[in-house]
């Protein structure tokens, strides 16, 4: 297959769930407001090992790291998954997060929350709330099938609906 610019997915329609870290059977509840999630993944430092016969530097692999994140969200009052989140992160609680891109991408990684904060705006923009956090270990990547991601999108499609039309009230699903 040949790509081209056509090949590109738009990030407009991306899913972020969360649930209680180490919650196997809890049901995953939908993000809802979000408008940056920031850089998901690692990334990993060089450790020199020249020695003195070399005459070029020379690395090998380090550790990786996570990023520091914050997601931003417009702030939804009667959202309770927001106001469990908001709460969890002024806890500095740790949850499971889970990232379902419309290309059907998905990712899923234990994060430490750590802080919310309301975010400064100006006349006409809208009222948002960042949480910062930390992934904490691997990040877990997968191609979910085009199905499931369908049916995500189509519910997440409808609890946005419903969030516009002023019923912010937070949804719970299982993808």
């Amino acid at each position: 297959m040949t790509y081209s610019h056509q090949n590109a997915t738009l990030t407009a329609g991306t899913l972020v769930y969360y649930k209680a870290l180490n919650a196997a059977d809890e049901t995953y509840a939908l993000w809802n407001g979000l408008t940056e999630i920031g850089d998901i993944g690692t990334s990993g430092s060089f450790v020199e090992d020249t020695t003195l016969a070399d005459t070029v530097k020379t690395y090998i692999p380090g550790m990786k790291d996570t990023s520091e994140l914050e997601f931003t969200f417009y702030r939804y009052n009667a959202d309770t998954a927001q106001a469990d989140l908001i709460s969890k992160a002024q806890a500095g609680t740790s949850v499971t997060i889970k990232i379902v891109w419309p290309n059907n991408t998905q990712a899923v990684f234990d994060a430490a929350l750590n802080g919310y904060a309301v975010v400064g705006a100006g006349n006409e923009d809208g009222v948002k709330g960042k949480i910062n956090l930390r992934v904490s270990g691997d990040t877990t990547f997968s191609t979910v099938a085009a199905t499931q991601q369908g049916q995500q999108g189509q519910q997440g499609a409808t609890q946005q609906g419903d969030t516009q039309q002023g019923n912010n009230e937070s949804q719970t699903s299982n993808p």
